[in-house]
């Protein structure tokens, strides 16, 4: 545990202890806790008092207190928001799979089509889950339980990486999938903290080389920022979603969420163009808390032209069998 603390040291010199703790956590969920790390974090700082610090040979991360902290203020709780920066060139993005209600129809056409751009990235943009059964709103009475959820998700896993077996694969939690880290919370508090019900452990996402994004952290694709949906607090569904997005954002997004395609540009008065888009779809069209809806099948495959930054976004529909 040491090596990876020191390595976070390095890496980050200036964070919180607490901060720098829960990053290394979320990282390495194998490691016992945060409150664990933190202590170490501090022990490796020489902020554990008089006494350790005039133990320990290795001064390597002691500061000063009066350069750290002049004013002696009490250490910060706030969260760090670093985004997450996927630096590949063709992106294939797939949003609310929802599984056990996957529209299989759709993926298929979504993962053929990744693998006729030769795509070098996947990013699964959140609802990969959908938890009806741990949900707080009303249930499904039809729902399959949270174990057959995970047998289907993890045999969706298993093919995914066997179909593209050096692609990078990231899987950003939506709404849907926080559910499961919530009821825990909520329902069984003493074990909220234990490894092995964390859904990377869960679901073996080292074994299979995916990397999980958590905390409706943003992702990075150059100038395009990625997100779910469900951070932009308040609902920005509507007629169109993605002049939502614009509205509270005002940066070139995409996001999925409301499970439909939709986009919106404007230039600015120094002549940059913001474009903003929401994606479709790949969950079964009709589910028994909305039967009638506005939804459309959908995914996205972006470009990346990784020395600008620059990107060309293709929102794609899925429809009667055709990519669209």
């Amino acid at each position: 545990m040491v090596k990876i603390i020191k390595d976070y040291l390095n890496k980050f010199p200036n964070l919180p202890s607490l901060t720098l703790a829960r990053k290394i956590y979320k990282d390495h969920p194998e490691l016992s806790s945060v409150d664990n790390i933190r202590t170490s974090v501090r022990r490796l700082r020489g902020q554990l008092g008089e006494q350790n610090r005039s133990h320990r040979k290795d001064k390597t991360y002691y500061k000063s207190e009066g350069s750290r902290n002049p004013f002696k203020l009490p250490e910060s709780h706030a969260d760090s928001y670093e985004p997450f920066e996927i630096k590949q060139s063709k992106i294939l993005i797939l949003s609310d799979l929802h599984f056990p209600y996957q529209h299989n129809e759709g993926i298929t056409l979504a993962l053929k089509y990744g693998l006729e751009k030769d795509v070098n990235c996947i990013l699964i943009n959140g609802d990969l889950f959908d938890f009806a059964t741990i949900s707080r709103h009303e249930r499904d009475w039809r729902s399959r339980t949270v174990f057959d959820e995970f047998e289907s998700v993890k045999t969706f896993l298993k093919g995914l990486r066997d179909a593209f077996p050096s692609a990078k694969i990231i899987y950003k939690l939506g709404n849907h999938d926080e559910r499961f880290e919530k009821y825990l919370y909520a329902k069984a508090p003493e074990i909220f903290d234990c490894v092995d019900f964390k859904l990377e452990i869960l679901l073996k996402l080292g074994e299979l080389r995916i990397e999980i994004v958590k905390d409706k952290l943003p992702i990075h694709i150059g100038k395009l920022t990625v997100l779910h949906g469900h951070e932009l607090a308040g609902g920005s569904g509507g007629v169109n979603p993605a002049r939502g997005a614009f509205v509270k954002t005002l940066s070139n997004i995409l996001i999925g969420h409301f499970h439909k395609t939709s986009n919106h540009v404007e230039t600015t008065m120094h002549g940059d163009v913001i474009s903003v888009h929401s994606q479709g779809c790949l969950c079964g069209m009709n589910p028994l808390y909305m039967p009638i809806n506005k939804w459309n099948l959908g995914f996205s495959y972006v470009e990346h032209e990784i020395k600008t930054g620059q990107f060309i976004i293709h929102n794609l529909k899925v429809i009667n069998g055709r990519v669209y």
